[in-house]
C-alpha cells in the first residue's frame, strides 16, 4: 500500500526537533499527521504524540510508514466514549481537526507542549486516482479529502454563477478569474464539465499555454480545492482552539501555501485584543535552500510560530 505514491515530504522536515525543543515526553500535537512525517519526526525524539486526520487512507499511509514500535492506538471522532489511556506514546483521531477542543476534552488529554498544523495536501492525495486534485490526469473532479464531505469541485462549477466562480477563483490569487469563470458558465451551457482534463484545458485555453513554471490550471484547481473542503472556513474555526490547548511555553505553528492563509494566521497571532500568544517569529520562516534541493513543492511554504504566554 505504501509503496503505490511516493511517501509524501513534510514541509520543515528535520528542522521541528530544533523548532519545538523535542524532548522526552514532550506533549505533541499534530493535527495534519498526512503521511506521519511531522509526527514520526516528534516521536523519534522521545515525544509523546496525538496525531489528527480525516482522511481514511491517510492514517492506514501514515500507520504503514512510521516504524512498529510507534505502533498507535487510533479513535475514531464520532465513537469516542472513554479517556484515552495516560501512558500512551501514540493516539491517532481519525476526525476533522475542527473538533480538536471536543475531542480533547472527551480523551481527557493533558495541555501541549507543541502542536503543528500543515495546511497543505499531501502528494498521496494530490496524485491518488479518482480524487481529482491533478491537472495531469484525466479523472472526476472530485477534490473531497473526504468522502464523507458532500459537495465536490464539479458541483461548485456546475452550480455557482459567474460572478461566484470569478470570485471564488480570485481567493486563488488566479489573475484572470473573470474570463476563466466565463468560459466556464459557456462550456457548462453545451455540456456538463466533469473531468480534471476538461477544466484545464478550459483554464490553458483561456491563460494561452503555461504561465512561467507552474501550470496555468494551479491557481483555479487549488481555490476549487479549498472551497471543497471548507479550508478557509476551517482555519478560522481551528486557530481560537489552539491557545486553549497549549501548556504555559507552549509553541503553535501553523505551515501555510497560500498567501490568503499566511494573512489569516498573522492576523490571528497579531491581533491587538489577544494577549493569551505571542509571534516567535516576525517574519514567516521559509524553507532553506537544501530543503528546497530535496522538496521544489515546499518553495511556497510558510512556517509561523506562537508562544503561549500564560
Amino acid at each position: 500500500m505504501t509503496n503505490i505514491i511516493e511517501r509524501h515530504y513534510s514541509a520543515f522536515k528535520g528542522e521541528l526537533k530544533k523548532l519545538y525543543g523535542f524532548k522526552k515526553d514532550y506533549l505533541f500535537l499534530d493535527l495534519t499527521l498526512g503521511d506521519g512525517g511531522h509526527t514520526e519526526e516528534a516521536l523519534r525524539a522521545g515525544c509523546r504524540v496525538v496525531s489528527f486526520d480525516i482522511d481514511i487512507e491517510a492514517v492506514k499511509r501514515a500507520v504503514g510508514f512510521v516504524p512498529e514500535e510507534f505502533s498507535p492506538l487510533v479513535f475514531e471522532s464520532e465513537y469516542i466514549s472513554a479517556p484515552a489511556p495516560k501512558d500512551y506514546t501514540w493516539i491517532i483521531v481519525r476526525g476533522n481537526f475542527v473538533k480538536v477542543e471536543e475531542i480533547a476534552g472527551k480523551l481527557e488529554l493533558p495541555k501541549f507542549d507543541g502542536i503543528m498544523v500543515d495546511l497543505g495536501p499531501s502528494q498521496f492525495q494530490i496524485l491518488s486516482p479518482e480524487r481529482g486534485f491533478s491537472f495531469d490526469i484525466d479523472e472526476p473532479l472530485d477534490m473531497r479529502l473526504s468522502k464523507e464531505m458532500g459537495v465536490t469541485a464539479a458541483d461548485l462549477i456546475a452550480v455557482l454563477n459567474e460572478g461566484e466562480l470569478a470570485d471564488l477563483f480570485s481567493l486563488g490569487d488566479e489573475p484572470f478569474a473573470k474570463p476563466i469563470a466565463r468560459i466556464l458558465v459557456k462550456q457548462r451551457n453545451i455540456s456538463p464539465i466533469k473531468t480534471t482534463k476538461q477544466l484545464a484545458d478550459l483554464v490553458a485555453r483561456v491563460k494561452k499555454g503555461r504561465q512561467g513554471k507552474i501550470h496555468p490550471a494551479t491557481q483555479v484547481f487549488m481555490a476549487l480545492r479549498m472551497a471543497v473542503n471548507l479550508e478557509r472556513e476551517n482555519i478560522k474555526l481551528l486557530l481560537p482552539q489552539l491557545p486553549k490547548l497549549l501548556k504555559k511555553d507552549g509553541l503553535m505553528g501553523v505551515i501555510s501555501f497560500h498567501s490568503g492563509e499566511d494573512k489569516l494566521i498573522k492576523n490571528f497571532i497579531e491581533d491587538g485584543e489577544r494577549v493569551e500568544i505571542s509571534a516567535i517569529n516576525e517574519k514567516p520562516i521559509v524553507p532553506s535552500t537544501s530543503e528546497l534541493l530535496i522538496s521544489p513543492r515546499t518553495r511556497s511554504a510558510k512556517l509561523r510560530i506562537a508562544k503561549k504566554n500564560s
